[in-house]
């Protein structure tokens, strides 16, 4: 059982509204029920009676919240006082992340780290893995998230998740109605890739490659906002992450699984043996207990190939 489990659960108790909750948290509302689920099997009861759009404590739900408030509010009375006296609550974190992390996963991250930890600034780098990994070696930045980190004997690597690759595809493609398509199917589009440190581009081209084809791409542009819209119009095709279309993200597109499953992994990685900060040390394990969850999800999950 974990601390956050516990915030969780009493926002929504509080709330009874995963909608709201999820706004008062700043997480998503996938992430949030997944937590639930995870407490919820790990007491062997329900908390929770979920009926159409609304929700209630159920009896153990009941006996259950005061419990749990009053563990939060010992928690936070803790961390205050060692706060305080560790000097956690101010100071400079140096974090990096690719581009499309950085789009969609980090601004709700770090509003939710802010809550806690205010004085805290946290300078954001944007990069390819390899870069990443150079700077994490440099001591340039504190710690990266990265996909396939390298370099095993100079980093320590936290496996934080895998996460699904979608394909993306105009509304009028001749494939606009299949559920799942093979590499293969795939040797004679045209594909509209993004121009930044997108390590996806580079995988998606060695998994077909390995199905006997290199990708005819027509098109590279800017951001994967960009690759969204040239998408919409009917320009090309692509591979996307599922955080970049989760929600309305993928409105005027029709995503396809690639049949077999097609996932990249999401990694933490720091220097060896190289001193952290408290307020370092505090942003990290925020990271791995939630960037999990919000990529869609649980640590140590893989499905089908990785890129």
């Amino acid at each position: 059982m974990e601390l956050l489990q516990l915030k969780y659960y009493v926002t929504i108790a509080e709330t009874l509204s995963f909608t709201k909750s999820a706004d008062l948290l700043h997480v998503s509302q996938p992430a949030l029920s997944y937590q639930m689920r995870r407490l919820e099997e790990e007491l062997g009861t329900r908390l929770f009676d979920r009926a159409r759009r609304k929700i209630a404590l159920t009896p153990d739900g009941e006996i259950f919240l005061p419990l749990a408030q009053s563990v939060l509010f010992r928690a936070d009375e803790a961390v205050r006082v060692l706060r305080e006296r560790l000097g956690m609550e101010a100071g400079e974190v140096r974090m990096g992340c690719n581009p499309s992390l950085a789009t969609y996963l980090v601004p709700s991250l770090l509003a939710s780290f802010r809550q806690n930890f205010p004085r805290v600034r946290v300078v954001l780098f944007e990069g390819g893995d390899q870069d990443l990994q150079q700077a994490v070696m440099e001591g340039t930045i504190d710690f990266a998230v990265v996909t396939a980190p390298g370099s095993p004997q100079t980093l320590d690597v936290t496996p934080l998740g895998a996460e699904d690759l979608l394909l993306a595809l105009p509304p009028t493609h001749r494939f606009a109605d299949r559920q799942s398509l093979s590499l293969a199917e795939l040797a004679y589009e045209e594909y509209v890739f993004p121009t930044n440190a997108f390590n996806v581009t580079d995988q998606f081209c060695d998994a077909c490659r390995r199905a006997g084809f290199e990708p005819k791409v027509s098109y590279r542009t800017g951001s994967l906002e960009s690759v969204k819209n040239f998408i919409r119009q009917g320009l090309g095709v692509s591979i996307l992450p599922r955080m970049a279309v989760d929600g309305s993200g993928g409105a005027g597109m029709v995503l396809i699984d690639v049949a077999g499953g097609l996932t990249r992994d999401l990694n933490l990685i720091r220097g060896k043996d190289r001193s952290t900060t408290g307020a370092a040390r505090a942003l990290i394990h925020h990271v791995q207990t939630n960037l999990g969850a919000e990529a869609g999800d649980p640590p140590g999950k893989n499905q089908g190939e990785t890129v």
